[in-house]
């Protein structure tokens, strides 16, 4: 077995990779200690995560603020063969990770203006009924660290 691992620095590449991906990885530590990964839909703005949650979301509640949590996304690519290769890669894999703190969207403004983006990237069509209690809590992930890999290997 063996892989091919490539840093990618390009941030406009990152960053469209990051606004057209349609769901990511949380991870994240809660209150009572507990780590848990939640595969959620999200908005990527301004180097920024943000997740929403319902009200009545156990999870939301308990995710402990300030602390440091991580979201990835992952895109399976088709597989490329460098000349340069002395193997068969058998795949393929595009990844991102963002690291920072994690704390409460309170600026109603901002909130508005996220739940707008949130229906622009995810609803279908003009005939769909949106249901806004699933946008009520929104988190913010705030970057502190943005890394893109793409793996190939086999």
């Amino acid at each position: 077995m063996r892989k091919d691992i490539v840093q990618i620095r390009d941030i406009e590449l990152i960053e469209k990779e990051l606004q057209t991906s349609m769901a990511g990885v949380l991870a994240v530590n809660l209150t009572n200690e507990k780590l848990i990964q939640l595969v959620t839909p999200y908005i990527y703005k301004d180097k920024n995560i943000f997740v929403f949650f319902n009200d009545e979301n156990e999870i939301a509640t308990s995710i402990h603020l300030d602390s440091i949590v991580s979201f990835s996304v992952l895109r399976f690519g088709k597989i490329k063969k460098p000349k340069s290769m002395d193997y068969e890669p058998t795949y393929n894999v595009f990844s991102i990770t963002v690291r920072g703190a994690v704390r409460k969207v309170d600026d109603q403004k901002l909130a508005e203006e996220l739940r707008q983006g949130y229906i622009q990237k995810y609803k279908k069509n003009d005939n769909d009924n949106i249901d806004f209690s699933v946008l009520e809590n929104i988190i913010i992930i705030d970057s502190e660290e943005i890394q893109a890999l793409e793996e190939t290997g086999g």
